[in-house]
């Protein structure tokens, strides 16, 4: 039996449908399988599409499909190739599935908990303990935010290239406006803490700016994850 795109959709698990899953072509059945109630898997893979280049990424390999019953073939249809990418970068993508998903997750973890630790940091010198240590933690800690920011900028927009063909949606757009402002603040902060290394001790004046941005870096990338997380697991929105 082959099945297109659409009607491969319909088969989602939901309010009693049956559950396929298309891998390399072939259509399987995980109706009823317990790793897959209500048609989804981890919280994450919804029944009805093609998961080719999601089992290639996954912990476990396509092993996993050999006690899967074959319900059928999955018609082909030309794909959208990833605009302004290179034909060898796209081939290598296809031949290695795990630089598809994983290299953003792997990166960006990194300036997201420096912005998150450093206004922390601040704060505790601020409310708590005047301690020197204290901002000389917040100082190289954009030193290493800074450095660590772009590659999750540019994995972030790799993927969204790979994964999404560059089509505009709305969680994507609001995360890539707050990236760019979260790069922005990180610019400023950097400089003026460069130029001037005492100016977190007494701020006056426009010198207020700096511990100003640097608190909204933490609600900044708060928002950012909040959107990534949508983006990992779209079956959890609006729960």
């Amino acid at each position: 039996m082959e099945f297109d795109r659409d009607s491969l959709a319909k088969n989602d698990g939901k309010e009693g449908r049956e559950a396929l899953v298309a891998v390399d072509g072939k259509v399987y059945d995980v109706t009823g399988n317990r790793l897959w109630k209500n048609g989804v898997h981890m919280n994450r893979h919804q029944a009805g599409a093609d998961l080719t280049d999601a089992i290639a990424a996954s912990p476990h390999g396509k092993d996993v499909l050999e006690k899967i019953q074959a319900k059928g073939t999955l018609a082909k249809q030309t794909e959208d190739k990833p605009p302004f990418l290179p034909v060898w970068l796209i081939n290598f993508l296809d031949a290695h599935p795990f630089f598809k998903r994983h290299p953003h997750p792997m990166v960006v973890h990194f300036p997201m908990a420096i912005f998150i630790i450093a206004p922390l940091f601040l704060a505790w010198y601020y409310l708590i303990s005047p301690e020197q240590g204290l901002l000389d933690a917040v100082f190289y800690l954009y030193i290493w935010g800074t450095l660590s920011l772009p590659a999750a900028i540019g994995t972030g927009i790799l993927a969204w290239l790979v994964n999404y063909s560059g089509k505009p949606n709305p969680i994507i757009i609001r995360k890539t406006v707050f990236s760019a402002l979260l790069f922005i603040f990180d610019l400023i902060i950097i400089a003026a803490l460069i130029i001037s290394p005492a100016i977190l001790q007494n701020p006056s004046g426009w010198e207020k700016i700096i511990p100003v941005l640097i608190f909204l870096c933490l609600p900044l990338v708060s928002i950012i994850g909040e959107h990534g997380g949508k983006l990992v697991f779209p079956v959890l929105k609006g729960k």
